[in-house]
Formats: C-alpha cells, sequence, structure tokens
C-alpha cells in the first residue's frame, strides 16, 4: 500500500513541480492536533505522522516537498505541502485540480471511481476515489495561495470506512 501512495502523491505534486517518498510512523495514544508550525497546518492523525522533506528540482521549480504519513492496520493517511514559487492564478485552479487527479490514477495504473470539486476551508478543492490494485485512495487537492496541499486516506477496498481520513479532514486547520 505504501508504495501506491508514494506513487500517487508523486504524480500531483509532479503536475505541480513535486515528487515523493515514504517513511515510517509511531502509534500516537491521544488524538491531540500533530502542529507542523513550518508546513502551516495542524490536524488530528491516527498515529505520530513521520514526516519526510525532499528537494524538488525540476525546470523553472526549486523547492522543498513535505510529507507527513501515518499508518495503522487498516488505513495509511498522508498530508502532502508544497510551497510553490507562485500562487496559480484563478483560472489555473479547476485545470491543476484536474491534473493532479488525472495524474494519481494515471501512476497508480488506477481508475478514478469518482471525482468532485468541492469547497476545503473557503478554497476550491477537487475530492476524489481512485482503485488501484490492492489499495483504494481517497484524495483531496487543494491550494492556499501559493501553497499545495494534498490529502490521502488509503484503504484496500472501496467498502471500506476510513475514519482516520475523515478526521484528518475535519481537523486540518492552516495556521
Amino acid at each position: 500500500m505504501r508504495r501506491l501512495v508514494v506513487a500517487s502523491l508523486a504524480v500531483v505534486l509532479a503536475a505541480c513541480g513535486g515528487q515523493s517518498g515514504s517513511s515510517s510512523t509511531t502509534p500516537t495514544p491521544t488524538a491531540t492536533p500533530y502542529v507542523a508550525t513550518e508546513s502551516g497546518f495542524s490536524a488530528v492523525f491516527p498515529a505520530t505522522p513521520a514526516k519526510q522533506t525532499q528537494k524538488v528540482n525540476q525546470p523553472g521549480i526549486n523547492a522543498d516537498l513535505t510529507l507527513y504519513t501515518a499508518t495503522t492496520n487498516d488505513e495509511q493517511v498522508i498530508v502532502g505541502y508544497e510551497p510553490l514559487p507562485l500562487a496559480p492564478q484563478q483560472s489555473e485552479i479547476q485545470s491543476r485540480l484536474d491534473a493532479g487527479v488525472a495524474g494519481s490514477a494515471s501512476n497508480t495504473n488506477g481508475t478514478v471511481l469518482s471525482k468532485s470539486n468541492t469547497t476545503f476551508l473557503g478554497q476550491p478543492a477537487e475530492d476524489a476515489v481512485i482503485q488501484a490494485q490492492g489499495a483504494v485512495v481517497h484524495e483531496r487537492i487543494v491550494f492556499f495561495g501559493a501553497k499545495l496541499y494534498i490529502f490521502e486516506g488509503i484503504t484496500r477496498t472501496t467498502d471500506a470506512k476510513h475514519p482516520a481520513y475523515d478526521t484528518l479532514l475535519a481537523t486540518f486547520k492552516t495556521l
């Protein structure tokens, strides 16, 4: 499942100039929000997230990508954060959201089962469910100005509950 997550995030972030990696987590006993001051957010994860930062070097882009990953027996959740050189113009946002979802599906050899536009904390966002071999990715992509956030909840089946992903989204706050 971890390789699928990494592959999914890699395509989404590549659409915005990024790449991704993976790491492990340590369980936490409480539902205290994790505060990622340097990435500008707080949220409740199912375990203390493992943090990994990578350099993104592509033509015209030199940025850092930070992943926060937490895994339980039934679910894996990720927040991906990338500061962008410039905020996308309003006319570009929808095409970038669509490209991110399409890229995630393509990179995981998956199929987009559903996608829909939504608003997340007052910003245009896109939700998608992607079926790939052995995993189902619930994904939300959103821009806050020049900050890109990608949220993923990965389960094994389409009918599996994803409470950690739901909690992550419900408790996410920008700082």
